[in-house]
């Protein structure tokens, strides 16, 4: 099993900034990044969810590829603002990103810190199971969205990201940022961490690598 670096999430919506600061001192090392370190450049609001695209500018300056896969539509929303993406996913988790997001208008100029990035790939499709378990496979280590609530077996719906560590026969280990810092190499079956995947309209899956 990898061995790698493990964060909380000290915020209720700092998970996915949790998660590149797990890739990020597990492929940058020399870096020694820190989560705060990785907030400022993610311009992170606190209470707001975080969006990974000055991160990943940042992790892509220095080495890292990142290959994305997601049912939005980027193009779309790069070109169509908000609209664009309201089009590509389901309407609970657009209205989950709306509620949850300081700025989304924002967001969307900051698009092309990744898009136009050489380091950058993205595919638009529909994660499925199988794609997750190929992905995890490869060089690199990879994070995925799901349904938090469901995750840890709540009522609700949140859109939580989390680090694959690996994925067995019959379970899936992996680093789930939690409030109360401890989340690291949680175990999982595979059909109830599946479910919570799957509980998303479009999950997303990406791939960080050196």
């Amino acid at each position: 099993m990898e061995k790698v670096p493990y964060h909380g999430n000290p915020g209720n919506a700092a998970c996915a900034l949790a998660c590149y600061t797990m890739a990020a001192q597990y492929l940058l090392p020399d870096e020694h990044i820190t989560f705060e370190q990785m907030a400022k450049i993610a311009r992170m609001k606190k209470g707001y969810v975080v969006w990974g695209f000055p991160a990943w500018k940042w992790m892509m300056d220095r080495g890292i590829h990142i290959a994305d896969y997601d049912k939005s539509d980027i193009e779309a929303w790069a070109k169509e603002g908000i609209e664009g993406l309201r089009k590509t996913v389901a309407p609970k988790e657009f209205k989950y990103y709306q509620d949850n997001t300081e700025d989304l208008e924002k967001v969307t100029k900051q698009l092309a810190l990744a898009t136009e990035h050489t380091n950058f790939t993205y595919k638009q499709c529909h994660v499925t199971w199988d794609m997750i378990v190929e992905e995890t496979k490869k060089p690199g280590i990879c994070d995925v969205t799901l349904d938090g609530r469901k995750l840890h077996r709540a009522d609700g719906f949140s859109v939580h990201r989390v680090i694959l560590i690996e994925i067995t026969d019959n379970e899936v280990i992996f680093h789930d940022p939690t409030q109360k810092n401890d989340g690291a190499y949680k175990h999982e079956p595979i059909d109830f961490f599946r479910a919570a995947v799957e509980s998303l309209d479009g999950p997303e899956l990406a791939r960080y690598s050196l």
